[in-house]
């Protein structure tokens, strides 16, 4: 079967047709794929805890010195620390994140990829300074290392972990708190 120009012409303009609106369903399909990398299904969901600190040295033990508010930054999905602790001592802290729900034997740092000190994931800050009694302020958790494939904590991964403000100095703990297992808390 021979086909003339008008034949040629006509079956190339509905083939046309056809790859035009295919061309809108591949576009749509790819940028479905794309937010599907963006967001996966099953992706780390954001969470929430507060913990209640409680000073751990000396007379003071066990009298609250405030809160700490974890929040699952959604954008980064790392941890922001917000704080509002009063009666501790002036000086330099460290807050930590160690292995065991227990004030009184936390165990270790939590660390489950056995890296050194400073490069642990429960070295979560250095050299907070207190102000007139007070630490205040939000900040944010970075991976020991910044790199693409970086482990970054979350704040599911804290729960079941006591947090502990370790003064610089003197390697003392002056204050602890269990970062509690649950579900997403509200603001208070």
């Amino acid at each position: 079967m021979r086909f003339g120009k008008n034949e040629i012409l006509n079956l190339l303009g509905n083939k046309m047709i056809f790859c035009r609106t295919n061309l809108g369903l591949i576009v749509l399909l790819i940028w479905c794929l794309m937010i599907g990398m963006v967001f996966p299904k099953g992706s780390v969901k954001a969470d929430s805890v507060y913990i209640d600190l409680e000073r751990m040295d000396g007379e003071s033990a066990g009298t609250p010195v405030g809160e700490i508010w974890a929040v699952d930054s959604w954008f980064l999905t790392l941890v922001t620390l917000n704080f509002k602790m009063s009666g501790v001592p002036d000086g330099e802290y460290d807050v930590l994140l160690y292995d065991s729900p227990n004030c009184s034997n936390p165990g270790d740092v939590y660390n489950p990829f056995g890296d050194s000190p400073g490069l642990r994931i429960g070295d979560l800050l250095t050299g907070m300074a207190t102000e007139n009694g007070t630490l205040t302020g939000i900040h944010g958790i970075k991976p020991p290392i910044m790199t693409a494939d970086a482990h970054k904590l979350t704040v599911i991964e804290m729960r079941g972990h006591s947090l502990l403000l370790r003064a610089q100095d003197t390697r003392d703990t002056i204050a602890c708190g269990i970062v509690r297992e649950g579900e997403w808390e509200e603001p208070r």
